[in-house]
């Protein structure tokens, strides 16, 4: 059965600030605790609620989005939610340079938390396949297929998804308005309805 999640930015605060919010005032129970840097300032925001987070997966079920640029750090958010945490998210790498340290990161990690647990989300089309098609030890990496961002390259999602369709393990979906995605929903959209066959079977 498929379950609905939300970022862990539903109100301006922080990570254990929304939880706290969505415990109190909704029966939203899955989210997506986002990181998109991982730099001094996220880190000391971090230790000081990590507890608070990992005490919180008693009413919650997390992914984690992993910072837009992966490196070896990174690790250390891995670490952190390996209990608790249904998968991590992991953008591809933007450049050519960076695809074998990418591969052999992913490796690694697969290795050590399980090859499944890691989401390659297409960011833009042409890394997403460069990433994908890497050599990895484990096999294709599972996915997350972000449909906005195949929107805005003019790729049909249904199409995409149904390409995809055995190692689509979390989907972003969002609004796309002039050129802009992260809009609400009207649902209306065209290639959601498309979609309406593959989400009443996905779980």
């Amino acid at each position: 059965m498929m379950e609905l999640s939300v970022p862990s930015y539903v109100v301006p605060g922080t990570w254990a600030e929304n939880l706290r919010w969505l415990l109190e005032n909704t029966s939203q129970r899955r989210v997506e605790l986002l990181f998109f840097m991982y730099d001094n300032e996220t880190r000391s925001m971090l230790k000081d609620e990590l507890q608070t987070i990992l005490d919180l997966s008693r009413h919650f079920s997390y992914t984690v989005h992993l910072p837009d640029s992966i490196a070896a750090d990174s690790r250390e958010l891995v670490q952190a939610f390996s209990r608790v945490s249904d998968g991590f998210v992991v953008h591809p790498p933007r450049t050519l340079s960076e695809l074998t340290p990418f591969c052999a990161l992913m490796d690694a990690w697969r290795d050590s938390f399980g090859p499944d647990r890691f989401f390659l989300e297409n960011t833009r089309m042409e890394p997403f396949a460069l990433a994908d098609a890497l050599p990895y030890t484990h096999g294709p990496m599972k996915l997350c297929v972000d449909v906005g961002h195949l929107v805005l390259e003019g790729i049909d999602p249904s199409a995409f998804i149904a390409q995809h369709a055995s190692r689509i393990r979390e989907l972003h979906v969002h609004g796309v308005h002039a050129g802009k995605d992260h809009g609400p929903l009207t649902g209306r959209e065209s290639w959601l309805v498309a979609m309406q066959d593959f989400l009443r079977t996905y779980d």
